[in-house]
């Protein structure tokens, strides 16, 4: 039984390797080829944070001596890193603040003894202010371009194989090559089968720093996982020194997000305190406000709207224009849901024998063609033009703007534990679920993603989710 188990277990890891190989590496050959576009990215922002500081500084008439100073002292804080072109993911907001405080604490301090002016702080502000919001915005540039960066990935067979697949796809990275660590090597093929795989097998005691830079890449992503150790990381790490290439640990922490982690030293070792996933009551109430005012806002415009769509609702089909329904709020609370009609008065009754062609996630019946949803209330899902009188449970607070989707009470009755997750927050209007595929996804992408925001919340997230929804409503897609 041992040996069979070990024998799949190698055939499962040699299968995903041959999948992954058309992903990981197209060829070492090409390791040089092309501009290194994700390593342009970093000069160009620093060129765009020294015309913007330039400009401010020609705005503000402000000393060009004194100036200069201090955005040398900008540049120092905000790009003192190692000289490495690439750093991956979204810096944390809090860094780019912080960064910005080193040069404007300089310049208070100067102040206070004298020797900067009153004016001058002020144009030190303003300087630090816009530095700032153009290191964020080419952050958010570079997230949102299609610019790949050419990474490398260490760790044991299965890691590398795994983040190999699950890689292919993304417009960010660029899977050039892997590092299958020695001990992982009775995993995997030795010789010409490595090669074959693309895979590249660095014993216990060599010298990482060849194989990797034979593959050119722009960051090398150690997986957590085999016999991967401190030592063999810190190895890497002096490999790469002199060389430019960002190295990054990747985590275990899935689901929670980088603004609740924190690196510290406790007792003498590293340790990663993981702040609450429940926000400050002061969040909260933010939220709560931003939900009504601007929910009440939207709801005396939309009116006229809402009103013109219950009239054509109740001309085109037989029955009321608007749908009510028993959904489950926060903390498992019912409240009345209030919707455009979209399907014929007797839905309920149809849906018993439609429950066999169930195309839905699971949990809630979708069906693509439902003979039950009008014509008009096709157009309206379309467009979630039958969302609108969502509005007034928002007003009212049985919902939010943005949330989980609000489920059925028999939902409910079938969640896990782990699905139950969902309802320590408000539901919403939209969601995670709406801009990433709506009823396209599957239950357990579903419930990540409402895990996630649960778990992870932030106002700027709501921002974000709702630009994206805007988009989701103009060019709808996996609506049914």
């Amino acid at each position: 039984m041992t040996d069979l188990a070990q024998s799949s277990g190698r055939s499962r890891v040699s299968h995903r390797a041959r999948v992954s190989h058309r992903a990981v590496t197209r060829s070492s050959a090409r390791a040089r080829r092309g501009v290194p576009w994700a390593r342009l990215m970093l000069p160009i922002e620093l060129a765009a944070v020294l015309l913007t500081m330039t400009a401010v500084v020609g705005v503000l008439d402000a000393p060009v001596l004194g100036s200069a100073g201090y955005v040398v002292l900008v540049l120092l804080a905000s790009y003192a890193f190692g000289g490495q072109a690439v750093r991956p993911g979204l810096p944390r907001p809090g860094k780019v603040l912080r960064d910005q405080v080193v040069p404007f604490g300089a310049a208070g301090a100067a102040s206070a003894v004298g020797l900067v002016s009153t004016a001058d702080l002020r144009s030190a502000l303003c300087l630090s202010v816009a530095a700032g919001a153009v290191i964020a915005g080419g952050a958010l540039l570079r997230h949102l371009l299609p610019v790949q960066q050419r990474v490398v990935v260490v760790g044991s067979a299965v890691d590398v194989a795994e983040a190999a697949t699950r890689w292919a796809g993304d417009r960010r990275i660029q899977v050039v090559g892997s590092l299958v660590l020695g001990s992982q090597q009775p995993m995997l093929p030795r010789q010409r089968g490595a090669e074959e795989l693309g895979i590249s097998v660095v014993e216990e005691d060599d010298d990482p720093r060849a194989a990797l830079l034979r593959f050119a890449p722009d960051l090398v992503l150690v997986t957590q996982g085999g016999d991967l150790d401190t030592d063999r990381v810190r190895r890497i790490g002096w490999a790469l020194e002199g060389t430019g290439i960002a190295l990054a640990l990747q985590s275990q922490l899935e689901g929670i997000g980088p603004h609740r982690i924190e690196h510290t030293r406790f007792a003498g070792s590293p340790v990663v305190h993981l702040r609450s996933s429940r926000p400050s009551p002061v969040l909260r109430a933010l939220k709560a406000l931003v939900d009504r005012t601007v929910g009440s806002m939207i709801l005396v415009l939309a009116s006229p709207l809402i009103l013109a769509l219950v009239v054509a609702v109740r001309a085109t089909s037989t029955g009321p224009g608007i749908f009510q329904q028993v959904r489950v709020g926060r903390d498992g609370r019912h409240f009345t849901m209030y919707k455009l009609r979209t399907m014929t008065e007797d839905a309920e009754a149809v849906k018993a024998f439609l429950l066999d062609s169930d195309e839905g996630n699971g949990l809630l019946f979708k069906k693509r063609a439902d003979p039950r949803v009008t014509r008009l209330g096709r157009v309206l899902r379309k467009y979630s033009l039958d969302e609108l009188p969502q509005l007034i449970n928002v007003v009212k607070g049985d919902m939010s703007l943005v949330g989980p989707r609000p489920a059925l009470p028999s939902e409910v009755a079938r969640y896990t534990a782990l699905e139950r997750r969902r309802l320590v927050v408000r539901p919403g209007m939209t969601g995670a679920w709406q801009v990433n595929g709506r009823s396209t996804l599957g239950r357990d992408e579903s419930v990540r993603l409402d895990i996630d925001y649960a778990d992870n919340y932030r106002l700027v997230d709501d921002v974000v989710i709702g630009l994206k929804t805007v988009d989701a409503v103009v060019r709808p897609k996996g609506a049914w």
